[in-house]
């Protein structure tokens, strides 16, 4: 089998086996065998924060070396990390040694790449993503070397699109079905929630909403079955994240 159809056939094997997979860490399965298949050692999939903002928020897939992730957003290298720079400013896919050979590096970019190569990320392939809304993303991939074919790197593009689709399907799906559950949540169920993140006991709440504390402890319980939440701690943190309470 030539090179170019063993590239061909580990890209459409990809395509064909994320396409079934059924939740974020399928398709880390999927990426991660089609990128070892080409020589790369780890791989991330993350949306890019505006200017002030985190990229913890922003990370979808990571499989990035141990402790490298942490250093990482601990130090909020995304704004200083040239492969972020060159991902907003291009939508061509690129080679980090190649692309930022003839670059001046400012100390802080220096340090991000320096310290990239203490995980073993020497060098790595990026493909930038930019959406008609604005949204920008990136799909990178770490190695010691980087030797990539035309036929790999093209590949390696279409995978990474296909990829960022896949994940951003099931936030959208994850969204939906947020959305659905933290309607079925009543007024007077989200009054309860609120109170109870104040730290007011059953009672006292009672006496707030001017009904029985049997009747909150009722509200709690219905709306505990529709968060599938356990305890008073974790009703509170799920009505969080779904925009419930704030």
């Amino acid at each position: 089998m030539s090179d170019r159809q063993a590239t061909a056939n580990a890209m459409f094997d990809f395509i064909t086996e994320s396409s079934r997979a059924r939740d974020n860490e399928e398709v880390l399965a999927c990426l991660g065998k089609v990128a070892s298949s080409f020589g790369m050692d780890c791989y991330a999939v993350s949306g890019i924060p505006l200017p002030g903002e985190r990229i913890d928020p922003y990370f979808m897939l990571n499989a990035w070396p141990e402790g490298w992730f942490e250093r990482y957003v601990e130090e909020n290298y995304v704004h200083v990390d040239p492969v972020i720079y060159r991902t907003k400013m291009s939508n061509e896919a690129f080679v980090w040694s190649e692309a930022l050979a003839d670059k001046p590096l400012s100390r802080s970019a220096k340090r991000v790449m320096n310290e990239a190569t203490e995980f073993g990320m020497l060098d790595g392939y990026s493909v930038p993503l930019h959406s008609v809304g604005g949204f920008q993303a990136i799909v990178t991939f770490g190695a010691q070397k980087v030797e990539l074919s035309n036929e790999q790197r093209g590949a390696l593009h279409i995978v990474s699109i296909y990829a960022h689709n896949r994940l951003r399907a099931f936030l959208v799906d994850n969204s939906e079905r947020s959305a659905a559950v933290a309607a079925k949540v009543t007024p007077r169920e989200r009054e309860v929630i609120l109170w109870c993140s104040a730290g007011k006991t059953n009672w006292e709440i009672g006496q707030i909403l001017g009904i029985s504390e049997k009747t909150v402890q009722h509200e709690i319980a219905a709306a505990s079955r529709k968060l599938n939440s356990v305890n008073r701690a974790q009703l509170i943190a799920e009505s969080i994240r779904l925009g419930i309470i704030r």
